[in-house]
């Protein structure tokens, strides 16, 4: 592999590594502080964003406050009647004390304060004036005020939210709601980070920073320091600037405060004129920077005493490259005719486990399809039984004329027992999807014929409504008038003790599908018996009645033809099953 390192001498081969070392080390420097500042960028967003929800969200909290109680009746009624100001203290009182803000006042037109939630205490703002705060003007214009400021009265900072108080659609005086945010700069200040709040002079309101608090990004103009001097808001303080705001003006990017470089994001905060700054000392990229230098320069030496050593072991291991290359192929031929006879086992093994799967998955389908073949036999042999009892009868009385019709009913109830048997061939084809236009009218028919005799055996009625328009659906007749027999011998059953038999069976269509409603007068289901009424093996009925496979199997054909069937008790008592089925398109006239 090193075969080229022969034809060159030791002190080209070092001179060339050592270049090459040093273009690694500056592109390795290079590139890690530019990913590292990403890096450091994309947290930052990140971490502005945080800080920038978790103030606003802090704001956002007490902000309705000043509209909601502006709008009070005893609040107005203070102002307006001088004798009721206790009344709207107290009420002031209450209100702040669920709201937890720092404390909520109200201003006549004259900016005096005429109630207050603190006016038990030494620090009450009652009677005190306020009129040369600007969120006093701000809320007597018809405005909401916004304003932070150190208190006149408490010496406390905080922010300022004022709201107009209307009466007759004039403005009669405000509400105030003062906020201290002194536990979201205690978070900031125990989380570690660098992060401050300018408001819109640059003037550094709320930082993480305890010795950044009240200084100004930029130098104030005489006219700016004016105006502050006269609001009174930052009353002790001398304001001197960090000199930054030129750097700090484009947004984001690099700027030293002090001699330190940080890496900044800053964002607008929505709602106000402040603005939020997060912070990230450059100490991680320079410090990256040096650790990738060191492990560079390092590796770069280490690269030039391997080249080294590699020429030299080259030149004495040339002879034995070859010996050691055919063992390697040797090795590798052997291990690929392992691979090989390996996977040829498991195709082998696989193709064996695929066809149990699908030998099990027919005996699984031909079982169920056994089950309810056996199940619904029953029924013919039960017809053909009163055919020949009433033959015999005929017999005995000598009415052979009827014998005919009788016959007849048994060959074709035989030529139904056949149909029936030739299910496992239909099943045995499923796949190949042997399924057509059937009328559903026409199947519900040959069901009846089947069971009118028992119908008339048990004295019930029958109520048929239907359109008089053919409803095809794609299906198989014989299953189809299996789920009509399985329901309605069901109904039949459930109306035993029943003193009126009545089934009514509704069909209807809509769009796209066409529904079947079969409804009994018998006792109707209790909900454990709706609940498990499909399941296989499931019967109300006495051992030796019934094994529970008929609605189940109606379940089953059900499904396969793409439809669905629910049962529910009536209002009027009695059970009915719903059988809903895919129209064919085109079919209804």
């Amino acid at each position: 592999m090193f075969y080229w390192l022969r034809n060159f001498s030791r002190a080209s081969l070092t001179f060339a590594g050592t270049l090459i070392s040093a273009l690694v080390v500056w592109l390795a420097v290079s590139s890690t502080g530019n990913l590292t500042i990403r890096e450091l960028q994309s947290t930052g967003q990140a971490r502005l964003a945080l800080y920038d929800s978790s103030l606003r969200a802090a704001i956002d909290r007490y902000r309705y406050l000043p509209y909601v109680v502006a709008r009070h009746h005893q609040v107005i009624q203070a102002i307006s009647d001088p004798q009721t100001a206790q009344i709207a203290n107290l009420y002031l009182e209450r209100v702040n004390n669920r709201s937890g803000a720092a404390a909520l006042y109200v201003l006549d037109r004259t900016g005096v304060t005429v109630a207050s939630s603190n006016w038990n205490t030494p620090d009450s703002f009652v009677g005190e004036d306020y009129s040369f705060r600007p969120y006093y003007s701000l809320a007597l214009a018809g405005n909401e005020g916004f304003f932070f400021g150190i208190g006149v009265t408490t010496g406390r900072a905080g922010v300022f939210i004022s709201n107009p108080i209307f009466q007759n659609g004039e403005i009669i005086g405000v509400v105030v709601v003062k906020l201290e945010l002194d536990e979201v700069e205690m978070n900031w200040q125990e989380g570690g980070e660098t992060v401050f709040v300018a408001d819109a002079d640059g003037v550094i309101t709320l930082t993480s920073r305890g010795d950044w608090k009240y200084r100004t990004l930029s130098p104030l103009s005489d006219t700016d320091r004016t105006r502050i001097n006269l609001n009174r808001q930052y009353p002790g303080r001398e304001l001197t600037s960090l000199n930054v705001g030129q750097q700090l003006a484009k947004g984001s990017g690099i700027v030293t405060i002090s001699s330190h470089r940080y890496l900044f994001d800053s964002k607008p905060i929505r709602g106000s004129d402040w603005r939020i700054f997060y912070l990230t000392s450059m100490d991680q990229v320079t410090d990256r920077q040096a650790a990738v230098m060191l492990i560079a320069i390092i590796g770069g030496g280490m690269i030039v005493l391997l080249i080294l050593f590699l020429r030299e072991r080259e030149l004495k291991l040339a002879s034995q490259r070859e010996a050691r290359e055919l063992e390697r192929i040797q090795a590798l031929n052997t291990r690929l005719e392992e691979e090989i006879a390996e996977r040829r086992k498991t195709e082998d093994e696989l193709r064996g486990t695929q066809n149990e799967l699908v030998q099990a998955g027919k005996l699984a389908a031909l079982g169920q399809m056994s089950a309810a073949i056996a199940h619904e036999i029953n029924q013919p042999i039960t017809a053909i039984r009163t055919f020949c009892a009433s033959a015999k009868l005929m017999l005995d009385r000598g009415k052979t004329d009827q014998l005919d019709q009788n016959i007849s009913q048994i060959s074709s109830l035989t030529e139904r027992m056949g149909a029936i048997t030739g299910q496992l061939k239909t099943f045995s084809r499923k796949s190949t999807g042997v399924l057509e236009p059937v009328d559903l009218k026409v199947a519900l028919g040959n069901a009846l014929q089947l069971l009118r005799p028992q119908l008339e055996s048990e004295n019930c009625s029958l109520e048929r409504n239907e359109p008089d328009y053919p409803l095809i659906i794609r299906a198989d007749l014989v299953r189809i008038e299996q789920i009509c027999v399985n329901i309605i011998r069901n109904a039949l059953d459930a109306m035993e003790d029943s003193g009126v038999k009545r089934i009514r069976i509704d069909l209807a269509t809509d769009a796209d599908d066409v529904t079947m409603h079969i409804t009994d007068t018998g006792p109707g289901m209790n909900d454990e018996t709706l609940a498990l009424l499909f399941d296989p093996f499931f019967t109300t009925k006495d051992p030796g009645q019934g094994v529970g496979l008929g609605l189940s199997v109606t379940y089953g054909i059900v499904r396969d033809f793409g439809g669905t069937i629910k049962a529910y008790n009536t209002t009027m008592g009695g059970a009915c099953f719903e059988v809903r089925l895919p129209l064919l398109r085109n079919s209804k006239q």
